[in-house]
């Protein structure tokens, strides 16, 4: 754990026997059951970072990425069933978008 500052605080309530675990496991790792809270909220904590983050990530080979870049850059091309599909719209809710 690196050092930090102590200069906030996070308050939550738990169950007496919640606790007691908690101060249990603490007593066994010789830490204070607060210091041992700190340490495995922050290791939770950060794994869940890690692999939600990762969860959001999209990793493309290379001739996916140019054919993603092409596509992305190539102008749209504007076909009869958009063309009615966008007068639909305008018709339905009054809009009028470009």
């Amino acid at each position: 754990m690196s050092a930090h500052f102590m200069d906030s605080h996070l308050n939550f309530r738990m169950s007496s026997h919640d606790k007691k675990i908690v101060e249990a496991a603490a007593k066994l790792k010789g830490l204070k059951p607060n210091t041992y809270a700190r340490q495995k909220l922050l290791e939770a904590a950060e794994k869940d970072i890690t692999e939600l983050s990762q969860l959001n990530t999209l990793v493309l080979s290379e001739n996916d990425w140019k054919y993603f870049l092409e596509i992305m850059e190539a102008p749209i091309e504007i076909n009869l069933n958009l063309k009615k599909a966008v007068k639909d719209f305008r018709k339905k809710t009054g809009h009028r978008c470009s």
